[in-house]
């Protein structure tokens, strides 16, 4: 649905701020998100897109080791290994469709001192429940382990209060949750995330973050973007449409198998097609069809694509390219 119309306006009647120095503490903005999620500020910072929290927050922990799972996003590892930390893969279950299993975590989480969590989890836009995630960080707490929860695709949840913890941050010194603005209101472009934490953490990531990490054009972008209610509702809606109407006409084509998706995008297992993943995305590249080739992430057969849930006739077009690929079911 593109942008919210707020944001481009904040951006066009503002063009003269491109002469000017951002606001280092991006004050707005913050502000914008405290409203938001009815979080106090000081437990609020402003970031170069998720991925630039991640790395900070990663800096400053400095894990000796982090429980990840597999498949799952694969910056987390990549942050933990350049500042000199170990990797420790919670493997999911292909048979037990991906999902996080809270008993699977204890098992595997001695000499992990910080714990990652992606919520929708992407590729594979599985859930974990509020509720398991409640028991993790209480008992991760006790242990001395953080927890990092990203929920960059949240917004997309239809009934994200059975999933969401940021608002249990103030209670829980050792989560800390990392949001993306750039997916759910579109605008990548200008990369812009939040990091929610105690106000401790908070102040220290602040302290050795880049300076002016958040351009003018993204804190008015962002701040307009938490207030239009309106888009927010509409996009919710359209997008929980389109996905469903997606999902089931993806199951009709023959040799592809999706995974019943949370979020924007439907996870598809392609082997019965007789081609895998990488074959599949150059036949539909051809086409002039972008979609995800999962192959390179950990623990997963070279058997899946991701997919975008886009705008009706666009995913018409997908359907269309499956058909040649597999046929009618």
């Amino acid at each position: 649905m593109g942008p919210s119309p707020r944001a481009v306006e904040a951006i066009v009647s503002n063009i003269e701020v491109i002469t000017r120095y951002p606001d280092p503490a991006a004050k707005v903005l913050v502000n914008a998100a405290a409203e938001y999620t009815g979080l106090p500020e000081e437990m609020i910072m402003a970031g170069n897109g998720a991925i630039e929290i991640i790395y900070l927050l990663v800096k400053l922990l400095k894990p000796r080791r982090a429980l990840i799972p597999a498949p799952t996003f694969n910056e987390y590892e990549i942050a933990v290994k350049i500042n000199g930390g170990e990797v420790k893969d919670l493997l999911l279950q292909e048979g037990e469709g991906f999902v996080v299993d809270k008993e699977e975590v204890y098992r595997q989480w001695e000499k992990c001192d910080v714990l990652f969590f992606c919520n929708p989890n992407n590729p594979t836009g599985c859930l974990v429940s509020r509720e398991d995630l409640q028991e993790i960080i209480e008992k991760a707490g006790k242990l001395g382990k953080t927890v990092i929860v990203d929920e960059a695709f949240m917004d997309f949840v239809t009934d994200r209060y059975r999933y969401s913890v940021a608002d249990l941050v103030p209670r829980y010194h050792n989560l800390f949750v990392v949001y993306s603005l750039t997916k759910f209101f579109a605008i990548p472009g200008l990369r812009l995330g939040l990091g929610i934490g105690s106000p401790g953490v908070v102040c220290q990531l602040n302290r050795i973050k880049d300076p002016w990490n958040v351009n003018c054009f993204a804190q008015l972008a962002g701040a307009a973007s938490l207030g239009d209610k309106l888009y927010i509702k509409s996009t919710v809606e359209y997008v929980s449409r389109e996905k469903d109407h997606l999902y089931g006409r993806i199951r009709t084509v023959k040799g592809f198998r999706p995974y019943k998706p949370s979020v924007n995008y439907i996870f598809v297992n392609v082997e019965d097609t007789g081609l895998n993943s990488t074959e599949v995305c150059r036949i539909l590249g051809e086409g002039r069809i972008l979609v995800r080739d999962c192959s390179s992430y950990k623990n997963l057969r070279p058997v899946f694509i991701r997919v975008a849930v886009r705008k009706r006739e666009e995913n018409e077009k997908l359907i269309e390219a499956f058909l040649h690929i597999g046929g009618s079911s």
